[in-house]
């Protein structure tokens, strides 16, 4: 499966009870899960971690990765910063929390929050036609004062944080249904609609007809 290059904002921080510490050469990642000593203490991995633990934030406006990516963009180089960024995200597994922000600077309309220690975040690339739908099981609950997606199985629960994450989320659960369907019943930008969906299928959340 490709993967989906979101065209809203990705955010990324660490969960709340989730701390950093540096000794020396020694950067650790204290989370819910037990200690993480990181492999990787150059620069790049202690200025994105530090931004991390203040809240959600765009990991591209480090220097090094904005230059990267303008570069991605017009010269279709893919680099190296990113990918040595992204090995330290999933060393932390499920102390990462992804979130998927808008242009509007009004913060993230979703997040998603590990319930296991190995969750591993990566964007799935879903057509606009394909069919999909949610397990069974899933559901729309208050966990901790937010509406959340929860569902048993999945490695997250999806945090809806405002519209039209939460609605898009509802017209999933009403059955099976396709992206470009959901953006013309709640006339929404479709590659918004794309953007939510990548992250509810990256929390697996997302049944696609070769995921049965």
């Amino acid at each position: 499966m490709t993967s989906h290059f979101p065209s809203g904002r990705p955010l990324f921080s660490l969960l709340e009870d989730t701390y950093v510490s540096a000794v020396g050469h020694r950067l650790t990642v204290h989370g819910r899960w037990g200690d993480v000593e990181v492999s990787d203490d150059s620069p790049l991995v202690r200025e994105a971690l530090n931004r991390m633990s203040l809240g959600p934030v765009s990991l591209e406006n480090i220097p090094v990765l904005f230059a990267e990516f303008n570069r991605w963009r017009t010269e279709g180089y893919c680099g190296t910063e990113w990918p040595r960024l992204r090995l330290t995200l999933d060393e932390l597994g499920g102390c990462v929390v992804p979130s998927l922000g808008l242009h509007d600077g009004a913060g993230p309309i979703l997040s998603l929050e590990a319930v296991v220690g190995d969750a591993v975040f990566r964007w799935p690339q879903i057509e606009d036609d394909d069919p999909i739908e949610f397990p069974p099981e899933a559901r729309i609950e208050d966990v901790h004062g937010d509406q959340a997606l929860v569902c048993a199985g999945p490695p997250y629960l999806v945090v809806l944080h405002r519209t039209p994450a939460t609605g898009i989320a509802k017209q999933l659960l009403d059955g099976k249904t396709t992206v470009a369907e959901v953006a013309e019943r709640l006339q929404v930008d479709q590659d918004i609609v794309a953007d939510v969906v990548a992250y509810l299928a990256s929390a697996g959340f997302i049944l696609t007809e070769g995921s049965r």
